[in-house]
């Protein structure tokens, strides 16, 4: 089964970088997306906000970093067992230069 996303989008909050008990980084984010897409042979104009999570390295290099444009890939997962909405668990990201 599939489940990658690939989303160019601008955070607009960045949580404080915590660490899990095993010591790994973890930094909460919500990503922001705005685009023109086509659907039915028309174009809509697409707006939605997404949390997100890093965990590991990449973590590290991204707190702070609020309002950067960025593309991300990654996969949706529920937050929590006590929490199923969904969260994109990012596996990479970069600064967009578009």
């Amino acid at each position: 089964m599939k489940n990658q996303l690939d989303l160019t989008a601008q955070i607009i909050e960045c949580g404080i970088l915590r660490y899990t008990p095993a010591g790994i980084p973890v930094l909460d984010l919500v990503l922001k997306h705005e685009s023109w897409q086509e659907e039915n042979g028309q174009k809509c104009l697409v707006k939605f906000e997404l949390p997100a999570k890093i965990i590991g390295e990449q973590a590290l290099q991204w707190q702070c970093r609020k309002n950067d444009m960025v593309e991300v890939k990654g996969f949706l997962a529920q937050r929590s067992q006590r929490f199923p909405k969904p969260v994109l668990r990012i596996q990479n990201i970069q600064e967009y230069k578009g």
